[in-house]
């Protein structure tokens, strides 16, 4: 049997410039990827475009269609990429909103929401003029309802779109984000945005308990977030998934994506003049062609390592596509390594900078990783689950009568979830998410503004 490359590569003692590439491909983004391709066909004759090559399913690499629990001996018909660049940023929320919402009143709330965004993405219109005018159409709709919708709304990509104003947009994309300093990051974004804007630096140390370092870090966090992010979305680069997760009736289809891992091949013109040109020609052209094959064998580990590392992930996270982050299990990069047989540290690099298409929308591949919360738990949960199951029972709350960090934690309870209040408030807080007291205020003030 062939020994993988990836393995080889981990496990090899002597680090050539060869190996050293072939292990910083794996850690490019696709869209790094592209130029580096662009970069090496300029300079080397003896690499090509491969235009007409199949679909990633050439014998002489590897398969990369896997259906998890069954055969994947049919052949998979290729879909269009969802986020093409000839898109606008409508066109691609409404294929992410038409998988996101099944029921067809959330999905007429989405539609809405989407007709009242301007072109920056934040919402024109106010929420409750929405769910006016959707009960004047005839639907059962409330504000409620409407803001529930939007939560969801607002985690589409480009996250943050559809938000009220830059507190709610920075919040919607450090939800998502897997920085370590993204907790403090959203506590500063959801108290102390003013403070931040006037560098009160000094002050927010104090009120925060933490030193200025780690205050740093939390704000060059924050300056990495798009501030309009309907406008990043259609000039700046567009994310480009690396692998496409689908569900058919033959289960979970798992399949690289053809865009994002471009095909080369050998000019064999060139490799047959080497027998026909002088030594010194004969001798350029030799170099060139060692680093095309290195270059082929490096793009080929990347795709390789890619493609197990999503298959790996979705035998552990069988829940996700059905219950989303709520179903997702804990799971650490050495359970993935050890599912294939590298070094914790290549599922570290494969898994940065990468993307998913999953019909949850596009998922980077980090968020699937999360530590085990509580102890004593009847059902294993993930810390990206707590926080999930923790704003869908806010979100299904009585209206007037919100939920208590103690209720919250109870109910997780009966749910086999233990976790501490102090670690629900945690979560509540990291997630921007007011206390009951604050939320009953901002129903009592939004009922007297109906009045």
């Amino acid at each position: 049997m062939r020994q993988n490359l990836g393995a080889r590569i981990t496990t090899s003692a002597t680090m050539t410039p060869q190996l050293i590439q072939s292990i910083r491909f794996l850690q490019l983004s696709a869209q790094e990827l592209e130029q580096e391709i662009a970069d090496v066909l300029d300079r080397n004759l003896m690499l090509e475009s491969d235009d007409m090559a199949a679909d990633d399913g050439d014998s002489e690499s590897f398969d990369s269609i896997h259906v998890l629990g069954s055969s994947a001996g049919d052949e998979i018909p290729e879909d269009r990429h969802p986020s093409d660049a000839d898109r606008d940023l409508r066109a691609r929320l409404l294929d992410q909103l038409q998988v996101a919402f099944s029921d067809s009143v959330d999905l007429a709330i989405a539609l809405t929401l989407l007709d009242a965004l301007d072109e920056t993405g934040y919402l024109e219109d106010r929420p409750i003029d929405i769910a006016r005018g959707l009960t004047q159409a005839g639907l059962d709709v409330d504000l409620a309802r409407v803001e529930q919708v939007r939560a969801v709304f607002m985690r589409q990509d480009p996250a943050g779109v559809g938000a009220l104003d830059l507190r709610e947009c920075l919040l919607a994309q450090l939800s998502q984000s897997a920085e370590p300093a993204a907790s403090l990051a959203t506590r500063l974004v959801a108290g102390h945005l003013e403070a931040l804007a006037h560098a009160e630096l000094d002050e927010l140390c104090e009120r925060l308990a933490v030193d200025m370092s780690t205050l740093r870090d939390a704000i060059d966090t924050i300056r990495r977030l798009n501030p309009k992010p309907g406008l990043d979305a259609q000039a700046s680069e567009i994310t480009v998934p690396d692998a496409i997760v689908s569900v058919t009736d033959r289960g979970v289809v798992v399949r690289l994506n053809g865009v994002a891992h471009p095909h080369l091949r050998l000019n064999t013109t060139y490799e047959r003049m080497l027998g026909q040109c002088n030594r010194a020609d004969a001798a350029a052209l030799n170099d060139q062609l060692v680093e095309a094959r290195w270059f082929l064998r490096s793009i080929e580990m990347r795709r390789d390592t890619i493609l197990r590392t999503v298959q790996a992930i979705f035998e552990r996270q069988p829940d996700y596509l059905e219950k989303g982050e709520a179903g997702l299990r804990p799971m650490t990069l050495k359970q993935i390594a050890d599912d294939i047989g590298m070094h914790e540290s290549t599922i570290c690099r494969v898994t940065t900078s990468k993307y998913i298409q999953t019909p949850r929308g596009v998922i980077e591949l980090k968020r699937f990783f999360s530590s085990e919360v509580g102890s004593g738990t009847q059902t294993s949960a993930s810390g990206t689950a707590v926080k999930a199951m923790i704003r869908g029972i806010i979100g299904e709350e009585p209206r007037g009568e919100p939920y208590c960090d103690a209720d919250i934690t109870a109910i997780l309870a009966r749910r086999g979830v233990t976790v501490a209040r102090r670690t629900v408030a945690k979560y509540r807080e990291a997630m921007g998410i007011h206390s009951a007291k604050l939320r009953a205020q901002r129903i009592t003030t939004l009922d007297e503004a109906l009045a």
